[in-house]
């Protein structure tokens, strides 16, 4: 392993590499001011300088987070196409958020005119993000399992699929019954959006559970390893597989959550950054979990910059969603061809 792990430094360096330079040209790209798109290039202005910041922050935080949840899923599932959203946690994060934004305009006066309680329900975005996730994940946990306890991958992800479906159905329905000003903001948030105002506090609550979740994926790599064998091999080498399935299955779902919490869905980048870098380190679990969030973080900053920096052209600012699926539906459907090819 120590080789290996010395052959693939160059490859995680120029990932390294990747991401400080995104983040200093995504500083200067986009509007001096929020909201205007007249000014596609330069670096903000020192009051403005804070907003961007936040907004450079958030979309690298976003991206580390699905990068991390890819490279679970792609192991739980033991599948390289894995996306975070396969399983449908995306989706009851998403219910969620709506849910707690209908809530919200449902409150009208009494909420907004109170300063104290407005700052507490657009602080607290976090905890019905979390809830649906939550909710979503025991669903599916419940219908994947074997009878003798252990989780079934198939039985997983057709029961993820399901619940993606009802959670669709769900959010539609509450769409539905928004005012129509309302309704144009979800449609922004569906497609996935990283915003100027992005509560500081909203923003700390997911680094910190995105955190805690990546560095417990970081001490399952070595078990991830040796469960890209069979069952019965990995199980013969000591590892629990029905525990190991578990604990990467609630890891991908709160590290989702969390993202989605400041961002809405935003696809595929679980998908591309995880591939990416298992074709430049190989396999090994920790090196992926390590250069993957940088890749993903590095992603979703440059898609966001072309967001900021092209708003002039299409009459405002696209959601950085629509950006990630026209990159990564190609991509997944050139890995779908390839690996059809090879077989």
């Amino acid at each position: 392993m120590r080789p290996a792990s010395l052959k693939s430094l160059p490859a995680f360096a120029l990932v390294v590499f990747i991401l400080a330079v995104v983040f200093i040209l995504a500083l200067g790209v986009g509007p001096s001011l929020p909201g205007a798109h007249l000014q596609p290039f330069g670096y903000p202005s020192a009051d403005a300088f804070e907003l961007r910041l936040i907004r450079v922050a958030t979309a690298a935080i976003v991206g580390a987070a699905l990068a991390i949840a890819g490279v679970l899923l792609q192991a739980l599932l033991r599948n390289p196409l894995a996306d975070p959203y396969i399983l449908g946690i995306s989706n009851g994060a998403t219910v969620g958020i709506v849910a707690w934004i209908f809530l919200g305009q449902m409150s009208g006066y009494a909420l907004y005119s109170n300063p104290i309680a407005e700052k507490i329900f657009t602080a607290g975005q976090c905890l019905p993000a979390l809830l649906g996730a939550l909710i979503t994940a025991v669903m599916v946990f419940l219908l994947g399992r074997r009878r003798g306890g252990n989780l079934d991958p198939i039985a997983l992800l057709l029961s993820g699929v399901v619940m993606a479906t009802i959670n669709g159905a769900l959010i539609m329905l509450l769409e539905n019954l928004l005012p129509g000003g309302a309704r144009a903001d979800i449609m922004d948030y569906l497609f996935g959006y990283i915003s100027d105002g992005t509560p500081t506090i909203a923003l700390v609550v997911s680094l910190v559970v995105i955190v805690v979740g990546w560095l417990c994926a970081l001490m399952l790599a070595g078990a991830l390893d040796v469960a890209s064998l069979s069952d019965a091999e990995s199980t013969s080498l000591g590892v629990h597989m029905g525990a190991l399935r578990t604990a990467c299955f609630v890891l991908a779902g709160l590290v989702t959550a969390a993202a989605i919490a400041v961002s809405g869905p935003i696809g595929f980048v679980g998908l591309i950054c995880p591939h990416i870098c298992r074709a430049l380190l190989g396999p090994a679990h920790r090196g992926l979990l390590l250069a993957a969030p940088c890749l993903g973080a590095a992603f979703l900053m440059a898609a966001d910059a072309f967001v900021r920096g092209t708003g002039a052209w299409f009459n405002g600012e696209l959601p950085v969603g629509v950006v990630t699926a026209l990159c990564g539906g190609p991509f997944f459907l050139f890995l779908l061809v390839r690996r059809r090819t090879w077989d």
